[in-house]
């Protein structure tokens, strides 16, 4: 963590001091009052929900050593205290003074930043990487999905002077904050993951996505490096103009880190062979999902160009904790329910359809779907696309919940060509309640949805009852 002077944040935000002295110490940053410890600066972010400007008073009883704020107009000298703590420091955007504090601390020591971005599989890749790059150097990692504009700085901030490399998500809804989140990290290793449709909210078509993913590219330093899909065409587009390093991973096409022999394990995920540059390694991945070849794939090309050795990065893989909600399997009483309900997009969906495809299992498939959200006017056509999609697919069950997922359940009725029972519902718990009625002993279930889709509730109603029961 951060630990400096008061007159370390006056410099790094270009604030005013109010209160205190310059000399005074803290150690650490919080941005909640309810967590905040003895020591740490306490910084007022505004939000949609909330002002941590209401809260600094908290901050102060349980002993912070200081506070950045913009609205002064609660701030009672009398209420704080006379002497040199807590200082008071005042900016015009305690936002970017907390980016800009965590810039600082990035230029503090001699540390490599990694940063990935993607349609889909940021949190899996970033993993994957974090996982090989501790095999050899102190890493510091984005937890859960502290990817955006509060997250990434809060991340650094965390940063230890051992701490070698940084790896850090950035995810973006729009325009302009994939440069954003560069200029804080200043990354020296870019990774893309790939490009489809997704954030259409803001962003109105996938060459916009496509333009804002590449702000992550731009970013790089003239001695930095870019980690390219190779099999991906819009990823491959950005790079081509790019004038710096670049390492091109793949399956389809020629690639400096290629992957083949690829055997497919069933619930056991995979074994492939992996190319790098001119030599050879086996890698075993035990995640199922054919796109986690691809998410590893990129992990090894990060791997190598930090010099880490093929055995040292199969090690990572092999050391790789699953994510909860990607591809999670869950086992209980001769049933396989994957939980792959942390978000979804058209991409990610087919990618859950040839999952489920693949997957072992002696009994019934089932494919319980939400809606897919920020998909703009996309949205409906994407849907009744989807519904095509798994009336041609060996899917037995669809069970879909909400009013877009209700749109591909009537195209998979419409072009349905096997036997295939489709059931739509409006609530988690409706749906929960036919599975618990419907599935057997050998039955494979997989459950997917956007995030503000909610799919993890039928998840958790439908285990309920199994784990009273054990």
């Amino acid at each position: 963590m951060i630990i400096g002077k008061a007159k370390d944040c006056l410099y790094a935000v270009n604030g005013k001091l109010l209160q205190g002295s310059e000399t005074v110490i803290f150690r650490g940053v919080s941005i909640n009052s309810r967590t905040i410890k003895e020591g740490e600066l306490f910084v007022c972010i505004k939000g949609e929900n909330f002002d941590g400007h209401d809260f600094f008073g908290d901050a102060f009883r349980k002993g912070a050593a200081g506070i950045i704020l913009s609205d002064t107009k609660n701030l009672s000298t009398g209420m704080l205290g006379k002497g040199e703590s807590p200082f008071v420091i005042q900016s015009e955007n305690t936002l970017r003074a907390l980016q800009d504090l965590a810039s600082y601390q990035r230029s503090l020591f001699p540390f490599q930043v990694i940063a990935v971005t993607g349609t889909n599989g940021k949190s899996t890749t970033k993993e994957m990487i974090a996982s090989i790059i501790e095999t050899k150097y102190k890493t510091l990692k984005t937890q859960g999905n502290l990817n955006n504009h509060i997250g990434l700085p809060l991340t650094l901030l965390k940063r230890e002077p051992e701490h070698e490399v940084g790896v850090l998500e950035m995810g973006m809804s729009a325009a302009g904050e994939i440069k954003r989140l560069a200029e804080i990290a200043k990354p020296d290793i870019g990774v893309i993951t790939n490009i489809s449709a997704g954030h259409l909210g803001q962003l109105k078509t996938i060459k916009e996505v496509q333009a804002a993913k590449g702000e992550l590219f731009d970013s790089l330093h003239k001695e930095g490096t870019a980690i390219v899909n190779a099999d991906d065409p819009l990823v491959l587009e950005l790079a081509k103009s790019l004038r710096i390093k670049k390492i091109t991973y793949g399956i389809k096409e020629p690639a400096d880190i290629q992957a083949s022999d690829i055997q497919n394990k069933g619930n056991h995920g995979f074994t492939f062979t992996a190319k790098i540059f001119d030599q050879a390694i086996p890698v075993k991945l035990p995640q199922i999902g054919y796109c986690n070849i691809y998410n590893a794939l990129a992990a090894l090309a990060t791997g190598h160009s930090l010099g880490i050795t093929g055995k040292e990065m199969n090690l990572g893989l092999k050391n790789y904790q699953q994510i909860p909600q990607r591809n999670e399997q869950i086992h209980y009483e001769g049933m396989t329910l994957i939980n792959d309900t942390y978000n979804a997009n058209p991409q990610s969906m087919r990618e859950a359809l040839k999952t489920l495809k693949e997957i072992n299992t002696q009994g019934k498939r089932f494919f319980i779907i939400g809606d897919m959200l920020e998909l703009g006017p996309l949205s409906e056509p994407a849907h009744h696309e989807l519904g095509q999609e798994i009336a041609g697919s060996n899917v037995d069950y669809l069970v879909t919940v909400g009013p877009l997922a209700s749109l591909a359940a009537e195209s998979a009725k419409v072009n349905v060509q096997q036997q295939l029972q489709i059931e739509k519902f409006n609530t988690h718990d409706e749906a929960a309640n036919y599975l618990l009625q419907k599935v057997k002993k050998g039955d494979c279930l997989l459950v997917k949805g956007s995030r503000g889709s909610k799919m993890e509730n039928v998840v958790q109603e439908f285990l309920k009852p199994k784990k009273q029961s054990n």
